[in-house]
């Protein structure tokens, strides 16, 4: 069932509300007194003390299943309906004497679950820590929508997923801080060529973490805006290229933060850039180390693959840390891209040489974002 669907059905179920509704214990009373019996032979019929009776019935005890089963025996009904009858009026006392914007708040709160990851927005420092009506002001502004009834829009060209599910509230997060970001951002306007030139020499600029943290400033040169967010837990997205109405942009997550990685990562979207696939909307990936049939995806790898190692790999197996240092020199780039090829063409387990391989996040962290 759908989010519209289900506030539907809930929009339904809030304007179905009875007038009034009377206490179990009156309807009790009606039962003992149809049949002619006091409140003593009642009680002695359900081997209880009369106290018992006489509080279920004032409505100072609540009906138990024990008790509701030897109500049904001896009035011939059945268990469920006092049960429901006294779940029924107590549902009526909360709608009418508990506050009902108290109830509100719930829904508003359950609603703001729904589309995004609020406690992880709040650590973040996106949205503030109790205040309701400011928390919904906070998201309404971060997926531009006037209110949380309203459904974030990103239109997306392409995607490349794991399963063909609509956008989490987690991606749907993560993309709405990009965009934040970007929208802060500068950039020289865009210049298809340089931009190739940049990815081409992208692996030989970039030998170590510290270099990475060069490349937003290097690429805003070419037009285009590099973003860094940090992923949202279960969104497994690695990255995102758009265009908005000052140019591309393109984001990286840092979810695998090894530097051959986000080497790929980046140079993936920066392939989609180059391509063109950003025109008609957001070029979203998931799970970039998985298999895809999405032919913009395939084309995004292809030239990514191209620009990593043009040529490909030229070193032949066994794959020692000499070998490979020493080979990753030659040709002028770190020792991580080599290993990064070497795992993702299954050459050598991903657990080999991943010493050579340095996690670039605590550098990523000084991109936009």
């Amino acid at each position: 069932m759908t989010n519209r669907e289900t506030d539907d059905e809930m929009s339904a179920i809030k304007a179905y509300q009875p007038a009034e509704v009377f206490p179990v214990g009156d309807y009790l009373r009606d039962e003992i007194e149809s049949r002619g019996w006091t409140l003593t032979d009642f009680a002695d019929i359900l081997g209880r003390p009369q106290q018992v009776v006489s509080q279920i019935i004032n409505g100072h005890k609540e009906i138990t299943a024990r008790t509701a089963a030897e109500i049904a025996a001896a009035t011939g009904t059945n268990a469920e309906t006092w049960l429901q009858l006294q779940d029924s009026y107590r549902l009526w006392q909360l709608r009418n004497n508990r506050s009902i914007s108290a109830l509100d708040e719930v829904q508003r709160r359950a609603k703001l679950r729904s589309l995004v990851p609020v406690n992880e927005l709040r650590k973040r420092g996106i949205m503030p820590d109790h205040d309701l009506d400011a928390q919904e002001r906070a998201i309404c502004a971060l997926l531009e929508i006037s209110s949380i009834d309203d459904v974030p829009k990103f239109k997306v060209a392409a995607r490349r997923s794991v399963d063909d599910q609509s956008l989490s509230p987690a991606q749907v997060a993560w993309l709405a801080c990009v965009r934040l970001a970007a929208k802060k951002t500068t950039a020289k306007q865009f210049d298809l060529a340089a931009t190739e030139r940049f990815a081409a020499r992208l692996c030989r600029t970039v030998q170590n973490g510290e270099d990475l943290k060069a490349v937003p400033r290097e690429l805003a040169k070419t037009g285009v805006r590099a973003i860094y967010v940090a992923p949202f837990a279960g969104s497994k997205i690695d990255g995102v290229a758009y265009r908005d109405g000052r140019g591309p942009v393109v984001a990286v997550s840092g979810r695998i933060a090894g530097l051959d990685s986000v080497l790929f990562t980046l140079l993936h979207e920066l392939a989609h850039v180059c391509s063109g696939h950003i025109d008609r909307g957001y070029a979203i990936d998931s799970d970039l180390a998985s298999e895809t049939s999405e032919s913009h995806e395939i084309e995004a790898d292809k030239l990514a693959a191209d620009w990593v190692l043009l040529g490909g790999v030229a070193i032949d197996a066994p794959y020692s840390r000499s070998r490979v240092i020493h080979y990753a020199e030659s040709i002028g780039v770190s020792p991580a891209v080599v290993v990064g090829r070497l795992h993702h063409t299954n050459a050598l387990p991903w657990s080999h040489l991943r010493k050579l391989v340095p996690n670039v996040r605590a550098e990523l962290a000084s991109w936009p974002g």
